[in-house]
């Protein structure tokens, strides 16, 4: 899988890593160990900062390796060879412990940082699926904004007994604490609304939070037309919020796009890209990963998001 040029791009984004990260592999003996050892070993070549070892750590198979940040559990699990689609997920990973800064709604990190209970999620995944990095990535997160939360991609097809133990017919399939969390393609918004679900006393917890000031313009949904509201209020000098399952919405969901003037051939998580790289260059209030639950009129509009946070507004979009 490695060739000169995949290292040579690894080396340049792992070239700022600020903490040592390791790739601890549970020892033992598996038909796919050596794959995954090789696999390991080149990977911790590309910088000084990334360490490949062998321990006994109780994982789920000889085959299961954990990430450490300087010598600490980052909860970080990947059970098989994180290769296809799920390749981005252990680079991220990486990135993200060795000191990338994560770009998460602070409304998250609140309602994360207040989990005072084991939470082991399991995330089923196919190397060839497009809609299972997007929950291992978000999960991943979760592990490293709280100490209680472990994320583990599971490869199935490395695990038939597994698969079939469970019944599971497809992938992702998402198990917390043993039991079924969520199935077939979820985003991160969806993992909080059903966290919250879950554990509601969280939401409380996320509402104590500091409250934005009255806002201009609160633009609801970050497709196309929700960022271009967005940025042309922004402009305008307005205080602008935009509140979005995910910025770029159904776009990132469309593989071929033709009829966008004046960009013959695009593809939507490109386009996704472009709409954040966009709105990024504005003083935007972003609240992603949310779900508005509630509308007031009036004079000032109230908006009440699924994390409990209120938005106060002028005029909504």
């Amino acid at each position: 899988m490695f060739n000169n040029e995949l290292l040579n791009t690894l080396k340049n984004y792992t070239a700022n890593l600020q903490n040592n990260v390791t790739l601890v592999l549970q020892t033992g003996e598996h038909q796919k160990r050596e794959e995954l050892t090789e696999f390991l070993s080149h990977f911790s070549s590309v910088s000084s900062r990334i360490h490949f070892k062998e321990r006994d750590l109780a994982l789920r198979s000889p085959v299961s390796f954990l990430l450490e940040v300087d010598g600490k559990n980052s909860g970080i699990i990947f059970s098989g060879i994180p290769s296809g689609h799920e390749f981005n997920s252990l680079v991220l990973a990486v990135l993200q412990l060795g000191g990338t800064a994560l770009k998460i709604d602070d409304n998250i990190k609140t309602i994360l940082s207040n989990i005072s209970e084991p939470l082991h999620f399991e995330v089923f995944v196919s190397l060839s699926c497009h809609n299972c990095p997007d929950i291992v990535q978000s999960l991943n997160q979760f592990a490293q904004l709280n100490s209680h939360i472990k994320s583990e991609m599971i490869d199935g097809g490395l695990f038939p007994e597994i698969i079939e133990q469970r019944y599971i017919q497809g992938v992702p399939a998402v198990y917390l604490n043993g039991k079924v969390f969520a199935n077939g393609k979820i985003d991160t918004a969806q993992l909080i609304v059903k966290l919250l679900e879950k554990y509601p006393q969280l939401t409380s917890h996320s509402a104590q939070t500091k409250q934005l000031p009255l806002q201009d313009v609160s633009v609801i949904g970050g497709g196309p037309a929700g960022v271009a509201a967005a940025i042309y209020a922004a402009r305008k000098g307005l205080a602008v919020t935009l509140v979005a399952d995910k910025v770029g919405g159904q776009v990132n969901d469309t593989m071929g796009i033709e009829n966008l003037i004046s960009v013959p051939l695009t593809n939507g998580p490109e386009l996704a890209n472009g709409l954040r790289t966009h709105l990024n260059e504005y003083d935007v209030t972003l609240k992603e990963h949310f779900r508005v639950e509630q509308i007031e009129q009036g004079q000032i509009k109230r908006i009440t998001l699924s994390s409990g946070e209120v938005v106060r507004s002028k005029t909504i979009i």
